[in-house]
């Protein structure tokens, strides 16, 4: 008996969800293109720094950090929303954690005071160092019932770097310089953004440049 043939009704079912699969390649596709293609910040963005020592709630909660205006965490968050539309959380400051609650507890804390530390972060010109945003990072954790992300800009910062180094060397307990790569948060799928950190990034992760212009 030779076969039956499938019928219309499921030969156009079949068509459907091709086409269906095609689209969304097609949107995916356009969405990651579009979210690497080079991010621009103004020079002017970059060349005020603040220390400031935050009241850190937690272990993971930056205690000092390095901050210029809001406009540059503000430019940038607007350049990934009309990329990729989706609806996020941004921080209320353009800000670099330099030290962690936690790290200045478990290594530091026998040592010295906070006040002592944001001393030293001035001695060390963390105030008047460069400070480049070089390129965002993507990243994504999915949990149980949710998923989470989050972008930050990694930032080229020697005396970030330098001074990191310096306080491993003078710690009385644990404190790895390597831990926290210089970076900002850009946007996050909800407002806890210390539960990033500490966050390493390096250049492979980075899914587009970031480009500073006059």
């Amino acid at each position: 008996m030779a076969e039956k043939k499938p019928s219309s009704l499921l030969l156009k079912l079949a068509t459907g969800l091709v086409v269906l699969a095609g689209l969304a390649y097609l949107f995916v596709s356009s969405l990651e293109t579009a979210r690497s293609e080079p991010y621009q910040v103004a020079r002017a963005q970059l060349e005020t720094w603040s220390l400031v020592l935050e009241p850190a709630e937690g272990p993971n909660a930056p205690l000092l950090s390095l901050r210029t205006g809001i406009e540059l965490v503000s430019n940038l968050f607007r350049q990934l929303f009309q990329r990729t539309m989706e609806s996020m959380n941004t921080p209320g400051h353009s800000s670099i954690p330099i030290v962690l609650r936690g790290e200045f507890d478990r290594g530091l804390a026998a040592r010295m005071t906070p006040d002592r530390l944001l001393a030293a972060a001035r001695e060390a010109g963390l105030e008047s160092g460069s400070h480049e945003p070089h390129c965002l990072v993507h990243r994504r954790i999915s949990e149980p019932g949710s998923t989470r992300q989050v972008y930050v800009a990694v930032v080229t910062s020697p005396s970030i770097v330098r001074f990191r180094e310096q306080l491993a060397s003078a710690a009385l307990g644990p404190f790895d310089a390597a831990a926290m790569t210089p970076l900002m948060f850009v946007g996050g799928s909800d407002p806890f953004f210390d539960r990033w950190l500490p966050l390493r990034a390096e250049t492979a992760d980075c899914v587009a440049v970031i480009r500073t212009a006059e």
